[in-house]
């Protein structure tokens, strides 16, 4: 069995940052998964400037004292022009990039996927309709057995408890929602909507036998890969 804690959203915030790893170090987790929008809203030098500078230098030295495994992905706000920065520390051995990739961790797959539905936000980086989402998630599908695998969505699923706007619409996939349902993963983790917890009242969600989980930009969830104890820190 293995213990994770989650965290999305977190915008190039120190404080936060720091917190996720406190919180890693103090849970006795085995791996933390970061699911995206890990920069500042911010232009691509910026942000470029931040995983240079900051949070690659950091997640370093947290390795070499800290035998905990990371996974990450980019959301819809980190410039993907970047990603390279990541790339490179995973070269390293400092973290692991997931987007689109599975990697096997103490029995358990763990995916991550970045793409988000189209939004009118300035950022494209990231986006694909439908449709292409779709496609996608029959090509991961097939990388894994979903019933052992953690996926990591940027994205939460459309018109439940996890996409819930300010103004009580939802912003999620149609297509996301549709994968879970059907391919019925061991859990699910999302973020993108910040505000989704607060509006609905719940950060996490049961569609058949799946956990789904959007805890929002300023929480972590940590649970195991047995699912018997799953927790909200703040």
């Amino acid at each position: 069995m293995a213990k994770f804690i989650y965290a999305t959203d977190l915008h190039g915030s120190l404080d936060l940052y720091e917190k996720l790893l406190r919180y890693a170090v103090k849970e006795h987790v085995d791996a933390i998964l970061i699911g995206g929008d890990i920069s500042p809203l911010a232009a691509i030098p910026m942000q470029r400037d931040f995983l240079q500078n900051y949070l690659v230098p950091r997640l370093r030295d947290f390795r070499k004292e800290h035998k905990i495994s990371i996974f990450i992905i980019m959301g819809n706000d980190d410039f993907s022009v970047n990603m390279d920065v990541l790339e490179n520390a995973e070269e390293e051995g400092i973290l692991k990039t997931t987007n689109m990739k599975v990697h096997k961790f103490r029995g358990v797959s763990i995916i991550g996927y970045s793409y988000i539905a189209p939004t009118p936000f300035l950022i494209k980086d990231w986006e694909r309709l439908e449709q292409e989402i779709r496609k996608d998630l029959k090509v991961l599908a097939k990388k894994s057995d979903p019933k052992k695998t953690i996926f990591m969505f940027h994205i939460p699923p459309f018109r439940t408890k996890l996409d819930r706007l300010w103004n009580g619409e939802s912003a999620g996939s149609v297509a996301v929602k549709e994968f879970i349902e059907e391919m019925q993963p061991l859990i699910t983790l999302h973020g993108h909507i910040h505000e989704s917890a607060d509006m609905s009242g719940a950060w996490k969600e049961k569609f058949g036998k799946t956990v789904s989980i959007n805890p929002g930009n300023a929480r972590y969830v940590v649970f195991d890969s047995e699912l018997k104890d799953i927790e909200l820190k703040e």
